[in-house]
């Protein structure tokens, strides 16, 4: 048992594909002593994508030219979705006369056990285990223990690709985000920054990027769902906004940051987002003007005007005018 418990902890430990493997060539034996020991995954077409062993490459190429296609104990695992040995499962006349075991025989090998990898419900591979011809045969107590071993694999190689993928949709998403033109940085639900675009990192000092992680652990303490708050850095003097909002899944901040105009400029902030023309429209919407209003002040239509105003809400995530006005203050420290 104590042999199992180190073969699951090390496995349970293991991140990636390949963190898997080597811990599974470390522990395994301790749990089904074999003298051969290997692993393989299937493509979707059954073919082995990814195969290795303990053994020699003169092997490993022999098996999969001649024994793989030949092999009952693999066909008994793929049929049955159970571990099979050449003892218990497969007929010994049918295992004599195979191919598998006439390969296995020119590593001086004998007795062949696999077990079944499954991901997502398929067989994805198996684990392999062999002996040598003058040493005793695989009895049941290790086709319950290879049974353990492939069971934990298999979960462990379906966290592995689950983090893979993960890790892929948030690399396309990061390229995505730093193609925008606002600096925007993500945490989790405590408020720890996962990420943040790159025109964040390169724009602003250390100081700065601390002071919005304070900003996001605050808003993550405070429990409300959107929050816009205008905060200075003392070591820089720089002044920003940081418009937080918790993601519809609630399981992520996602912060919009703004640089602010000057303590003595009572224009707006320079938001690289908008336009001159949408920083003009958006200065007369904080003053309270009607769309008609704004439009004759700018001398163009009122449609032009509406279309301005979704393109501000949509740049500045807000949703009103109410909440652009309070945005604009916040922004100059009227809030």
């Amino acid at each position: 048992m104590a042999n199992r418990f180190g073969f699951v902890r090390e496995i349970q430990r293991a991140v990636s594909v390949s963190e898997i493997k080597e811990a599974y060539y470390g522990t395994v034996g301790d749990v089904v002593p074999a003298d051969g020991i290997g692993i393989y995954r299937f493509a979707a077409d059954g073919v082995p994508a990814d195969a290795s062993s303990n053994l020699s490459e003169d092997f490993m190429a022999s098996y999969e030219a001649e024994g793989r296609h030949d092999d009952p104990v693999l066909d008994a695992v793929v049929e049955n979705v159970l571990p099979a040995d050449s003892t218990h499962v497969v007929h010994t006349r049918r295992w004599h006369d195979s191919a598998a075991r006439a390969v296995l025989l020119g590593e001086n090998l004998g007795h062949s056990l696999e077990a079944p990898i499954i991901v997502a419900g398929e067989v994805a591979g198996t684990l392999n285990f062999a002996r040598g011809v003058d040493v005793n045969n695989f009895s049941l107590e290790d086709l319950t223990a290879a049974r353990f071993a492939s069971e934990h694999l298999s979960l462990a190689l379906e966290r592995a690709h689950r983090f893979e993928a993960v890790g892929d949709r948030a690399d396309l998403l990061g390229g995505a985000l730093n193609h925008l033109s606002q600096m925007v940085v993500v945490a989790d639900v405590e408020g720890e920054r996962v990420f943040s675009s790159r025109k964040f990192e390169t724009r602003y000092p250390p100081t700065v990027v601390a002071l919005v992680d304070c900003v996001l652990v605050d808003f993550a303490e405070s429990g409300k769902h959107a929050q816009t708050v205008n905060v200075r850095d003392d070591v820089s003097g720089q002044r920003i906004i940081v418009k937080c909002s918790l993601a519809q899944s609630h399981d992520a901040i996602v912060g919009v940051v703004f640089e602010c105009a000057d303590d003595d400029d009572s224009s707006l902030p320079s938001w690289d987002v908008l336009s001159p023309r949408e920083q003009e429209i958006a200065r007369y919407v904080s003053q309270g003007m009607t769309t008609r209003e704004i439009a004759e002040k700018a001398f163009v239509s009122q449609n032009t005007v509406k279309q301005h105003i979704k393109r501000i809400f949509a740049k500045t995530d807000v949703h009103s005018r109410a909440e652009l006005v309070q945005f604009i203050w916040a922004s100059q420290g009227r809030g």
